[in-house]
């Protein structure tokens, strides 16, 4: 589902929609064919009528998880039989034609720095966003338009999206983005009969070439330029690791496997087609034979388009693999065209070679024409299998984290000129350039390989790399490969550690399920049909341990395992004298239903320690404030109040500031802000808080307003005076008393928790102007009103403060955007490993009804149906049982400090109550399978609202939690 703004002539919204209240939203983006075109992207909208919005002029859409919006103009609008329809086109290039460039010159200078240079000429209020070329530019931009300046950056190697972001009701920044290439390559594989419900091929033979001649910048003669620069002098060799043969003293580059296809027939043979091409800014031969060959690997083979309707998406710019196998279509290639319908959520998607404009459109240079006006820059470009004969699926994907895997031939491999399979090559990324770790198969066997990301770029690079073999064809395994596991019937043997003379060594020993050191005689006089011909053999037992064995001293270096009498197991350490104290003992009359255990010595813990038991100690010594390092007997909460927490609850603030926060004033109201949201307060209404927190602490900071009369906060936010003189602070702390706050009085958190308890408790009295409770205050949306909510119902002044919405509308601006960090490390998995995903967040088909919908979660199994379910962060229960929505079963939601909250669907059972505070890694409950599921999993999603109003305020696990 999107979300679908309307905007006035001003760019302000006026309503917002979910797009399934369209009757038709069709979005329609199209990589060009011309590289001297920026994107078409255009919008067609239908929907009830509706008088807010019939003279609305732009249209937005958001259907990613980010929060960036595309921006439409309207430019024609219809209204027919109660209906409204828009046609609208992506307002960013007609807007950008609109502002001058007067005269930029940049010599040798990287895009970002060129394309911020034309923005602050021009005047305009774009700013750039995301800027991947690395390419240099050295160019002219003189009275042109910020559009055709784009589109000449371009046409240089580069393709630009553009973006809005929305704060409250209006445009907050207008954004270009710059890529090598719109999208990336992805492991989507489209397989006809599957995803693909139809696939539509059409090839386009015109002006195919198979051999070229590149030529480069001519001398300077007199009035112009004489001879030009070519490349007969430089050699190319497929050996060395170059795409073609070119020899030396040979003017032109050829593609023999495109001349046998497509050459010009002469005498039972067939001759290359050649032509010429032109690069008047090239000077030298290397990067002119290059150049050259970029353009013949275009030219030299048919264009091809895929015309698909498809099952689910892929993003426009993508490189997928699309196959047929009826058809022998096997290709990897390029998404140039989707058209989404986003009111029922179908797509079609156009693969391949843009062929939509006329075809001619492709025609070679003549001798002195300039290749830069060539329709020729690939941005629609793929790697055709069907003309090069390459493997099938020559990279298919191999896992959730975008790994792949690499058919290689002879060829490929350097080692023959076979085109035949010589090895299969697993990497854990898309392509060799972005993988570190590779898995090699041929006929040696199994072996592994790793690099620097980066390091390796070819398929060769990974050929020669070093390598070890786990694994040979004959049923070797190599041992260093075992890193974990079970091993059943294993004889260790032989395995000699250290010589002490009289022909005696050791040797270790795994026996029956138990792991020594014992020490053997090297003899030949045994006489094996004695019962005890061992004793012959082996000498004494030298002990169990874990660590290495010195058999001079006979000291164990590690964690020596003595087997005592009276003690199942004793860790213990040696003095180097003979003796030995023990460190961990478990006796031997420990049960399973009675287990029991010795610690000696001092220790630290270093995290929280909850004991579920009675504690009895001769001391008890806490480093650190009790405040803040909890200790639990029994399930109650000891501090050094004797109790538990009291007035107020939770802060929600963890004691982090954003980056951004950095003034002491700016800290200040930080922590109310935290506070507030972490108290469940909306943002606006957080920002209330502060605006009229600034009316009393900036504008009179005292904590008696007059008469003994406490003012906001009786001195809230506000506290200067610790003399103890002013009335306002004695009737403040008397209120504290009452009102149980036991925490220092001049802290934003005693203040804070007061608030909460007073407002609640008499303070609050709601007016007739603004008849909100309490309650209804803190979810209040809009800036204005809460702030006036707070200053009538709750300060009741003589005289109003219209000053302070402004302040709050300014604090509101300052931290809406910033991340309330987090106090615990960040999230975790909420079960333990092996974690399996067995279902993405997204859209799909629902395996209960078997109907397109939006799965707003992550499924999530381990091999347990009944593993223990974890909280993924520290936060508060509010919410925990069958009651908050069928298709759950069982259910907990726990919110946390920076106004996340994670949801547990389908357990079997709930291990905590609404209001429990939790720590991460807490066990909240079982995995189940109540609520209509196909088996036990856990759905385990994260949302920016307790009870989600659309799909766009879930949020994707992935992007918090490296699954």
């Amino acid at each position: 589902m999107s979300n679908i703004l309307l905007l006035d002539k001003m760019q302000q919204v006026i309503k917002s929609y979910d797009s399934d209240e369209f009757i038709e939203c069709v979005q329609t983006k199209e990589i060009t064919t011309n590289a001297s075109e920026l994107m078409n992207d255009t919008l067609s909208v239908s929907l009830p009528f509706d008088e807010t919005i019939k003279d609305a002029s732009y249209i937005a859409v958001n259907d990613t998880k980010e929060q960036e919006f595309s921006l439409y103009r309207i430019l024609t609008a219809k209204d027919e039989d109660n209906l409204l329809s828009f046609e609208a086109i992506n307002f960013a290039v007609d807007e950008l034609d609109n502002f001058i460039i007067k005269d930029i010159r940049p010599k040798n200078r990287s895009f970002s720095y060129v394309i911020n240079q034309l923005l602050s000429d021009s005047g305009c209020d774009w700013v750039l966003g995301i800027c991947e070329p690395i390419k240099t530019v050295s160019s002219t931009f003189y009275y042109t338009s910020m559009r055709e300046a784009l589109k000449a950056l371009q046409e240089l190697g580069a393709e630009f999206t553009f973006s809005i972001e929305i704060t409250g009701n209006k445009i907050t920044k207008k954004i270009i983005h710059c890529y090598n290439q719109i999208g990336k390559i992805t492991n989507k594989r489209f397989e006809y009969g599957e995803e693909v419900l139809k696939i539509v091929h059409q090839q386009d033979r015109t002006n195919i070439v198979t051999a070229l001649i590149g030529r480069g910048k001519g001398e300077e003669v007199g009035d112009g330029y004489g001879r030009r620069l070519e490349f007969s002098d430089v050699e190319w060799r497929k050996s060395n690791g170059k795409p073609l043969d070119k020899p030396k003293g040979q003017n032109w580059i050829e593609y023999p496997e495109m001349t046998k296809e497509y050459g010009i027939p002469s005498n039972g043979k067939m001759l290359p087609r050649k032509t010429v091409v032109v690069f008047d800014d090239v000077e030298d031969a290397s990067e002119l034979l290059q150049k050259t060959y970029d353009q013949l690997a275009y030219y030299c083979r048919p264009l091809v388009q895929f015309s698909t309707e498809i099952l689910g998406s892929d993003s426009i710019g993508n490189t997928v693999s699309i196959h047929r196998g009826d058809r022998n279509y096997h290709y990897q290639t390029r998404v140039f065209k989707v058209v989404t319908d986003h009111v029922n959520g179908r797509v079609q998607a156009s693969l391949g070679d843009n062929l939509s404009g006329n075809s001619l459109n492709r025609q070679l240079s003549q001798v002195q024409s300039n290749i830069s006006n060539l329709d020729s820059n690939k941005m629609t470009w793929y790697d055709s299998t069907e003309i090069g004969k390459y493997q099938d699926d020559i990279m298919r994907g191999a896992g959730a984290n975008g790994g792949s895997i690499y058919m290689v031939n002879g060829i490929e491999a350097g080692v023959s000129q076979s085109r035949e399979t010589y090895e299969q090559v697993f990497m854990d990324g898309p392509k060799i350039q972005d993988s570190q770790y590779f898995m090699i198969q041929n006929n040696v066997g199994i072996s592994f390989k790793q690099c620097k990301k980066g390091q390796w770029t070819t398929i060769q690079d990974v050929h020669n790399g070093k390598s070890t073999t786990a694994w040979t064809l004959d049923g070797t395994f190599n041992a260093a490969f075992i890193s974990a596991g079970i091993l059943a019937g294993v004889l260790i043997q032989g395995a000699v550690v250290k010589s002490i003379g009289n022909n005696s060594f050791f040797q270790s020993v795994l026996s029956h399920g138990a792991f020594s050191i014992e020490q053997y005689k090297e003899t030949n006089n045994v006489d094996y049909t004695k019962p005890d011909w061992q004793k012959d053999v082996h000498g004494g037992k030298v002990g169990e341990f874990i660590g290495t064995y010195d058999g001079n001293t006979r000291k164990a270096n590690g964690s020596a395992l003595i087997n005592y009498p009276g003690y199942i197991l004793s860790i213990n350490q040696d003095n180097g004298k003979g003796s030995s104290t023990p460190v961990f003992q478990i006796p031997s009359n420990s049960t399973f239903d009675n287990p029991m255990y010795k610690l000696f010595g001092k220790g630290t813990i270093y995290d929280d320690l909850e004991i579920k038991g009675n504690l009895t100690a001769n001391s008890l010594k806490v480093t650190g404030r009790l405040e803040t390092k909890e200790l639990y007997v029994n399930g109650v909460k000891i501090d050094t109040n004797g109790g538990g927490n009291s007035g107020g609850g939770d802060t929600g603030w963890n004691g982090q500031y954003p980056p951004e926060v950095t003034s002491d004033r700016d800290k200040r109201y930080w922590q109310i802000w935290a506070m507030a949201i972490g108290a469940g307060f909306s943002k606006q209404a957080a920002a209330a808080l502060l605006g009229n927190a600034q009316g009393e602490s900036d504008a009179n900071p005292t904590a008696d307003e007059s008469n003994g009369a406490p003012g906001f906060g009786y001195g809230v936010w506000q506290w200067t005076d610790s003399s103890g003189a002013s009335p306002g602070r004695v009737y403040m702390i008397n209120l504290m008393t009452r009102a149980g706050v036991t925490d220092n009085p001049d802290t934003i958190t005693a203040q804070f928790k007061l608030l909460m308890w007073h407002a609640q408790n008499g303070q609050w009295i709601a007016k007739s102007s603004y008849p909100y409770s309490w309650t209804q205050f803190m979810t209040l949306t809009n800036i204005n009103t809460a702030t006036q909510a707070f200053v009538a119902n709750f300060e009741r002044p003589l005289n109003g403060h219209p000053e302070r919405s402004t302040w709050a509308q300014e604090w509101y601006n300052k931290f809406v955007n910033l991340k309330i960090p987090s106090g615990g490390g960040g999230y975790i998995a909420p079960i333990s490993s092996p974690i399996t995903v067995t279902s993405e967040m997204g859209w799909r088909t629902s395996p209960i009804t078997g109907a397109q919908e939006f799965h707003n979660a992550m499924d999530l199994v381990n091999g347990n149906p009944t593993t223990p379910i974890l909280a993924s962060g520290d936060g508060q229960v509010v919410q925990a049982g069958s009651n908050y929505y069928d298709w759950y079963g069982n259910y907990t939601v726990i919110k946390h400090a920076d106004g996340l909250y994670t949801g547990y669907a389908h357990q079997s059972r709930i291990d905590v109550s609404v209001g429990q505070n939790v720590k991460k890694g807490q066990q909240i409950g079982l995995m189940g399978a109540t609520g209509p599921v196909t088996g036990p999993h856990l759905h385990f999603q994260f949302m920016d609202q307790y009870w989600p109003s659309s799909s766009a305020h879930f949020k994707n696990p992935r992007d918090y939690i490296n699954f």
